[in-house]
């Protein structure tokens, strides 16, 4: 079939025109739209993972806080002090000083029954706090951080005003003796609005939001729009303990917190409804350790605006030039097919990605019109893509918000910076951005040793978490630096950047080193105690890992460093000692006073007292057992020598004709102790049948009883006391009685002592 070259030119023209617009529709845009949403995604997935990790370091400092308080000597007091103690009110002051220092809600401690032994202001003493989990999971030796729940005492709102029933939270630590053994717990009330701070110190774009759920679907941070959820009735005050996060539509809990509260990490790219019944994008990380859920949403409309925009662009587009260029392209193909080609040319050009091209024809006809339109097109494209342009913007300036540094570098130890955020900058010592972008990221380290080493381990594994150097700013002061870096790499497994995000950790690292200078103190400590203080290995066989002075000297050596690593077992004259030791320790956790005949290097054989404890790791598996023990033969010595002197002694008292008797300060009191003659007098064959029966029994008169001990009350003496008795076959005598109280250091009364004598005869 015979076709004219100006029906040719047509239907080249048209084709050459509208392929590229087509193909753009076909093909580009949804590889855009696509591209988009990942961005889209990642973005929000990079937000989540960065409020999951701010919320746990968050955590974990306050963890770390009450740990800290619990260790200061002075705490160790708390467990049983008493108000009436002249260094009560001394603590309390301290109490105060680190709640107003540190911005805690409370200070409390606790005896080891969960009693409120001294507080703040504002807690109650003598409360129980017994059955609140953050006392159990203490006492049993755990760091705990309670769930945030409604406060039982009146707390400062978000409105300045006191309110029974504002959200709260506890960290928990036990409270040690010097002896490690647990006494009673520190528990700090934690102000929750550093949380909500946390939470929303980051915006979202319009719509967007991250906050934090519980087990039970509950949201217990604020939410930025708790205005309007007021206002639609779903709250009343706050939405922290107060908005559930169900879908208002089926009932039950919205998709991204089911999936949350289940255990899962996760993103919907599709969309689901939230809890006002608006259709969000999301993402959800669950923190197992605290049993608490991150969630970050954002509108689709607003997330996917800038794809739903240029799909009607290039649509409306498509459709508007369609009919024109069918038009131009008839009388084009009756002229010249210069101009096509040109139009061609610039086409080709803008499918390639250069949307600046316009076309250059003036002409008063249509293919000049045609050039027009195009140019119009061209521009309309133009300003769209300069939009999505623009919403990378806003993702770069979200990133700017976070107060951590984010930064991107080319691979390799000489790569520079190709993006950070201003946060980095400032970390960094520089006042924008720009100034870090092209210089060399080796040249922050200290040590540029670090920066290959990082690369290396990228390289291997990919990505390096925690990695910690000493680095520099601008001005060369030099900061401890945290980061945690990723690798990317491209389809054929080639680098092509490095990314991560990392902070200024010098007042930590500060901190740290002050902990290892405490303990240095502490072991100078140990090292001054007259008592043996030891670790070793938890097996039967476990040799000694570290030993204080006095506890190498008391096993017959010279140094702490000959003792370590001999066996344990070879110090026992029986080594089943040590095997018991051992057992019970893997039982009950500790032995208290466990008296054992011991050897030194020399041979020689000693007594030795200990007290010890069993270590265990998170998992409940023994890691070490430490201790403290003292040479307390001459101790045994004496305590044979007592008992020898008492056993005579009690034989003296059985050689009166006197009866000698003990018994409990009550009117009902029962004899606790009787000699041989007491007991005879009373009609009884020996001292253990009268010990336990009731005094009160062996008047004639049972007020006379009642008269002694009123006189001892007020004297504390009765000589010569006389009264009817009957003895165990109810005959009856006359009794002559001398009577003491004996009280303890607090007056109490703790037994009456004295000495009576049948004067029935006389």
């Amino acid at each position: 079939m015979y076709i004219s070259i100006k029906n040719r030119l047509i239907f080249l023209l048209i084709a050459f025109t509208l392929l590229p617009f087509v193909l753009l529709r076909i093909v580009a845009y949804p590889r855009i739209q696509s591209d988009l949403q990942d961005v889209l995604i990642r973005n929000l997935d990079g937000i989540g993972h960065k409020q999951t990790e701010l919320v746990t370091n968050w955590t974990h400092e306050r963890m770390k806080n009450v740990r800290v308080v619990a260790n200061n000597p002075l705490m160790s007091k708390c467990a049983k002090i008493k108000k009436e103690d002249k260094d009560y009110s001394d603590i309390v002051q301290y109490l105060e000083v680190l709640k107003n220092e540190y911005g805690f809600k409370g200070v409390l401690v606790s005896n080891d029954k969960g009693i409120v032994t001294i507080a703040t202001a504002d807690e109650g003493v003598a409360t129980d706090i017994s059955e609140a989990d953050y006392f159990k999971q203490a006492i049993q030796g755990n760091t705990f951080v309670s769930s945030i729940i409604p406060s039982e005492i009146p707390l400062v709102n978000e409105l300045g005003e006191k309110e029974i029933g504002v959200p709260t939270m506890f960290v928990s630590t036990p409270l040690k003796d010097r002896d490690g053994v647990i006494i009673g717990v520190v528990s700090l009330r934690i102000d929750v609005n550093a949380l909500n701070e946390l939470m929303l110190s980051l915006k979202l774009g319009k719509t967007g939001e991250t906050y934090l759920v519980n087990k039970d679907g509950v949201m217990i941070t604020e939410s930025r729009f708790v205005t309007h959820l007021k206002e639609m009735g779903l709250v009343k005050r706050r939405c922290a303990l107060e908005l559930k996060l169900i879908n208002r539509e089926k009932g039950e809990l919205t998709k991204g917190v089911q999936q949350c509260v289940a255990g899962n990490n996760g993103f919907d790219a599709k969309g689901y409804k939230d809890y006002s019944g608006i259709t969000v994008l999301g993402v959800w990380r669950w923190l197992p350790e605290f049993n608490w859920g991150v969630i970050a949403e954002i509108d689709r409309d607003e997330g996917y605006g800038a794809a739903y925009n240029l799909n009607y662009i290039v649509s409306s587009v498509l459709l508007v030039i369609a009919f024109p260029i069918v038009i131009v392209a008839y009388f084009v193909g009756r002229k010249t097919s210069i101009p096509i080609i040109k139009l061609k040319e610039v086409t080709e050009k803008m499918a390639s990605g250069d949307l600046s091209q316009r076309v250059d024809i003036k002409r008063e006809d249509e293919i000049g019109a045609l050039a027009n339109a195009f140019n119009a097109m061209a521009k309309s494209l133009d300003e769209k893509t300069k939009e999505v342009i623009n919403s990378e913007k806003r993702y770069r300036e979200l990133f700017n918000s976070i107060k951590e540094g984010v930064y991107q570098s080319e691979p390799g130890v000489e790569g520079v910076f190709t993006f950070i955020n201003k946060a980095g900058a400032e970390i960094l010592g520089y006042s924008t951005p720009e100034e870090v972008v092209g210089t060399k990221v080796k040249n922050i380290y200290v040590d540029s040793e670090d920066r290959r080493r990082l690369c290396e381990k990228l390289e291997k594994d990919g990505v390096w978490r925690e990695f910690v150097s000493l680095c520099k700013r601008k001005n060369g002061d030099s900061f401890y630096a945290e980061r945690t870096s990723n690798m990317l790499r491209d389809e054929k497994g080639t680098p092509v950047v490095i990314y991560g995000v990392f902070r200024d950790i010098s007042e930590r690292k500060k901190a740290e080193m002050e902990i290892v200078e405490s303990e240095k103190k502490y072991r100078l400590l140990f090292n001054s105690l007259k008592e043996g203080v030891y670790q070793c290995e938890p097996e039967v066989d476990g040799v000694f890992t570290w030993i204080n002075q006095a506890g190498a000297e008391i096993l017959g050596y010279k140094s702490p460093e000959e003792a370590i690593g001999t066996k344990l077992k070879d110090i026992y004259v029986n080594p089943d000692d040590r095997a018991k030791l051992v057992e019970k320790l893997s039982k009950e956790g500790a032995w208290k006073n466990f008296v054992s005949f011991c050897k030194r290097k020399n041979g020689e054989r000693f007594y030795m007292e200990r007290t010890s404890s069993m270590v265990a790791d998170d998992k409940g598996k023994p890691v070490r057992i430490e201790g403290i023990f003292r040479d307390i033969t001459e101790r045994k010595k004496l305590e044979e020598e007592l008992q020898e002197s008492e056993r005579h002694h009690r034989q003296l008292l059985n050689s009166l004709k006197e009866g000698i008797y003990q018994c409990e300060p009550t009117e009902d009191g029962v004899f606790t102790w009787i000699n041989q003659a007491g007991s005879e007098i009373l009609g009884y064959s020996s001292p253990e049948e009268v010990i336990g029966t009731r005094v009160k029994d062996v008047y004639v008169n049972p007020d006379d009883r009642k008269e002694l001990v009123d006189k001892l009350e007020k004297e504390g003496v009765w000589r010569d006391f006389t009264s009817y008795c009957k003895r165990k076959n109810g005959e009856r005598f006359i009794s002559e009685r001398t009577c003491n109280l004996v009280r303890d250091e607090g007056g109490k009364p703790i037994r009456i002592e004295g000495v009576f004598r049948d004067i029935t005869e006389r």
